[in-house]
């Protein structure tokens, strides 16, 4: 299964069997590939299924064809770059609904998205 794919939490219910509840898929847009590594693990430690972009035009496609529950946008990709990728994502009928969050340079991500 690939990262992208629906994937599925099984959880036991007391009386009725299974159930299935989705998990939420995070996309991280960063040049810099330590800082992916890492956030990449604090997603996943929160829960999340985790997709990954390099680029703000591959960010922008990948948000659009896979309509992440959030978005976090590195500074590695620059002031324009993130900037211009926010502002994309925040007019497009398909991604506007969904949050995004911008980091600093050495920010830390919340314990909640």
């Amino acid at each position: 299964m690939s990262e992208l794919q629906t994937a599925t939490v099984e959880n036991i219910s007391s009386a009725t069997g299974t159930t299935s509840m989705p998990v939420p898929l995070a996309l991280i847009a960063d040049a810099n590939s330590v800082s992916r590594a890492r956030r990449r693990r604090q997603l996943e430690k929160l829960g999340y299924r985790v997709a990954s972009a390099r680029t703000s035009f591959e960010a922008i496609v990948k948000a659009s064809c896979h309509i992440p529950d959030v978005i976090v946008i590195g500074a590695s990709l620059g002031d324009n770059g993130v900037a211009e990728t926010t502002e994309l994502l925040s007019t497009c009928p398909a991604t506007a609904h969904i949050p995004i969050v911008r980091l600093e340079y050495g920010g830390r991500l919340p314990r909640r998205l």
